[in-house]
């Protein structure tokens, strides 16, 4: 027989959890909420507002792209220095993930393909970051690093975190708060315009990618946050910046991952020469690869040189390379906070977003998934929140390493009644 179902009363529930540590809050809004909210009002409430995270979870496109941008935003920093910076944050990372394999009573193979794994991801990205900075994007932009170190741009902060306000002018008006963390922010010293560069790594074409930026409920928010902190003298200040500075705009560098992946082709190897003794080649040399030895990083580094710009082994992609570049900016205007249309797009999203932040926490008021097998077809980790009572949760979040990690530095706030 199956279990019988029983479902907890409204308040029960939100009894049950703060009594065991599970409370809400209403955190400022992040790009990420927007997508969060759309895809699932249960999983915003589980992540954004308890503040639920797994200690160790793993997506190769995150981690990647996580480490990538890590490394990216020691752009303006000499090679050596940032290579050195780059191995620390490892370091500590690794140092991190022990402790938590420790805690979680995970040993043996499992703890050692976690430590290998992020190693792995950690190289392939510092890979990926010094040979995209190799293609020439146009002869006007130049390479990604020489457009972004350009002399007229000067960089006021990476990963800087911003805070604003926004507002709903309507009679039914709501003042909500408002935090990015831009990749980067330059200043534009003959424009006098301060310009926000995010980084993207993508399987897509950067042409497919580039197609929706414009739209994207990130730059909308990102434009707009940084348009409120230019009118703040205060900010103005801190950055060393004019009073009539304008928001010039927003950058997507968008750099296509790599199809190849660090293995046995790294391998040092010999060229075999000797001649072929039969067939349409007879005599002429084999031209062989012979490998030997471990895989080494330098070169990975080398074959993904050669995949992004069309030489070497990929020489075939020398065409393809050279009319659509595998590395390139997207740029939106300014201007684009001009548009009623622009703006009232984003303040909608931001209604949605800001209704669920505001709403009681009863579990049960918001919608679950459509499905918990997950975008990936792997489990959806909060998958057992859906399925399991409110009971159950303490429970789940300790078989499952599910910590209260709280991203943005806000206290708890009292509920008011309402119905969500």
């Amino acid at each position: 027989m199956p279990p019988e179902f029983r479902a907890l009363s409204r308040e029960d529930a939100i009894e049950f959890l703060e009594a065991h540590g599970i409370v809400a809050i209403k955190p400022p809004v992040r790009s990420s909420d927007f997508r969060l909210v759309t895809d699932s009002p249960f999983h915003y409430l589980l992540c954004r507002r308890y503040g639920m995270v797994p200690e160790i979870s793993w997506s190769e496109a995150l981690n990647r792209g996580n480490w990538f941008h890590q490394r990216f935003a020691m752009l303006h920093l000499p090679e050596a220095e940032a290579d050195a910076l780059y191995a620390q944050l490892l370091r500590t990372r690794l140092e991190e993930l022990l402790d938590v394999c420790d805690r979680s009573g995970i040993d043996g193979d499992k703890k050692r393909a976690i430590i290998s794994t992020e190693e792995q991801d950690h190289a392939t990205s510092l890979a990926w970051y010094k040979t995209c900075n190799t293609v020439r994007i146009s002869p006007e932009i130049g390479t990604l690093r020489e457009f972004l170190t350009a002399p007229h741009y000067r960089p006021i902060c990476a990963e800087c975190l911003l805070t604003a306000e926004m507002a709903d002018v309507t009679k039914d008006g709501w003042t909500v708060e408002c935090v990015a963390q831009p990749d980067l922010l330059l200043y534009h010293e003959k424009q006098r315009s301060v310009w926000v560069v995010d980084y993207k790594t993508t399987s897509l074409s950067p042409v497919e990618r580039a197609a929706s930026c414009t739209i994207e409920p990130q730059t909308q928010h990102y434009l707009h946050i940084l348009e409120a902190c230019l009118r703040h003298p205060k900010f103005r200040e801190a950055y060393h910046l004019p009073p009539d500075v304008r928001v010039g705009g927003m950058m997507h560098a968008i750099v296509q991952k790599p199809t190849i992946e660090f293995g046995m082709k790294d391998r040092d190897y010999l060229l075999d020469t000797t001649p072929l003794k039969s067939g349409p080649r007879k005599g002429e040399p084999r031209n062989e690869k012979v490998y030997q030895g471990e895989p080494r990083l330098e070169n990975y580094i080398q074959r993904c040189a050669d995949w992004y710009n069309g030489t070497g082994d990929y020489l075939h992609l020398a065409a393809e390379r050279q009319a659509a570049p595998v590395v390139n900016i997207s740029f939106t205007s300014g201007e684009a906070l001009l548009d009623k249309t622009w703006r009232s797009q984003y303040l909608a999203r931001l209604a949605m977003v800001n209704k669920w932040r505001m709403a009681k926490p009863d579990p049960g008021m918001f919608p679950w998934p459509v499905s918990v097998s997950g975008k990936t077809g792997r489990r959806d980790p909060y998958a057992d929140f859906v399925l399991r009572p409110y009971t159950e949760w303490p429970e789940i979040m300790r078989q499952n390493g599910i910590a209260i990690v709280r991203r943005d530095t806000v206290l708890p706030e009292p509920e008011e009644p309402s119905d969500g």
